[in-house]
């Protein structure tokens, strides 16, 4: 910790790194909170506030502009002093399981993007979209890395925002249906079907190519599904062809029928970035800091060999 930094956590420490996070979500021009609304958030006296204030600015922080009964604004502020300040000199993203070219690529461009920032990043890796969104609302992580379709479904449910999308099939190519037998043409009556609730894609795919047909859904860990297909355990799955095309694994696969879960396989394709709603701080800053376009091309450069993965 620098000098000023450890004279500014004695004092006023616990104010000032929430005065901080909140100025994170400010814009240059952007009115800040009054001293009194800080100190009824931060529990605590109008003097303290003040002085927080004033440690910020001389700190470097931050500059503001006092304009009589309309208040005080932001004029300038050096977010990466901030972001130290309110403890977000690293962060923490979540994201499924490397085990596809196209997730070690998507891995590799967040790296990439998030290194030009000189901020310290890492890369938690969990199975299932339900898993890291209740990481993700527990405080485990900055951020997580979910399918659109999953991210949608997650901000109906509350608590969570999202903050970008990195494009179409930057999470997935595309999904269809894997077989046990070559003689099978599609999920018919009498199938059984395997099914993982965790895994929102899968399980609301699984779900809409089912409607209507007489099936058992069997409820399997998604990384168990194609075991217990090729062990006859289960006749039908819902899968993600990026991991057929590694060519670890031969099956039988084909197209998604189901109209319904074709339209719902294409808002799947694309990666977003979701938060936890009461974080506007990083609301603003992964979008200073991560580049959409420079994410794709990096994973784009790992898909056709041109870079190995990183990360």
């Amino acid at each position: 910790m620098n000098e000023w930094q450890s004279d500014l956590y004695r004092k006023y420490g616990r104010v000032a790194k929430q005065i901080a996070a909140d100025l994170l979500a400010l814009r240059p021009g952007d009115r800040i909170p009054r001293v009194q609304d800080y100190a009824k958030r931060c529990e605590t006296g109008n003097g303290t506030v003040q002085n927080a204030l004033r440690s910020l600015i001389e700190a470097g922080a931050m500059q503001v502009e006092a304009r009589g009964h309309r208040g005080t604004y932001l004029v300038q502020a050096d977010y990466r002093k901030l972001r130290e300040i309110a403890g977000l000199a690293s962060l923490l993203a979540l994201m499924p399981l490397p085990y596809t070219r196209r997730y070690e690529g998507l891995a590799s461009g967040l790296y990439e993007t998030v290194r030009r920032s000189d901020m310290p990043f890492s890369i938690g890796y969990m199975r299932g979209a339900r898993n890291r969104i209740a990481a993700l609302r527990r405080g485990q992580a900055d951020f997580a890395v979910l399918s659109r379709l999953s991210a949608e479904l997650a901000v109906k449910e509350g608590g969570v925002v999202i903050v970008m999308g990195l494009g179409p099939q930057t999470f997935v190519s595309q999904h269809g249906i894997l077989l046990a037998r070559p003689e099978f043409r599609g999920i018919t009556d009498g199938m059984r079907v395997g099914i993982d609730p965790q895994t929102l894609d899968q399980a609301w795919l699984t779900t809409e190519e089912c409607r209507g047909k007489q099936v058992k859904l069997v409820e399997i860990p998604y990384s168990h599904l194609l075991q217990w297909l090729r062990e006859g355990q289960i006749d039908a799955a819902i899968w993600n062809l990026d991991e057929l095309s590694s060519g670890t694994m031969e099956v039988y696969s084909m197209p998604l029928q189901s109209p319904a879960a074709r339209r719902i396989a294409e808002t799947s394709s694309e990666a977003v970035l979701v938060i936890d709603a009461n974080r506007p701080d990083l609301e603003r800053l992964l979008p200073e800091i991560i580049d959409p376009a420079l994410v794709r091309s990096v994973q784009n450069e790992v898909l056709e060999g041109k870079r190995i993965p990183s990360y």
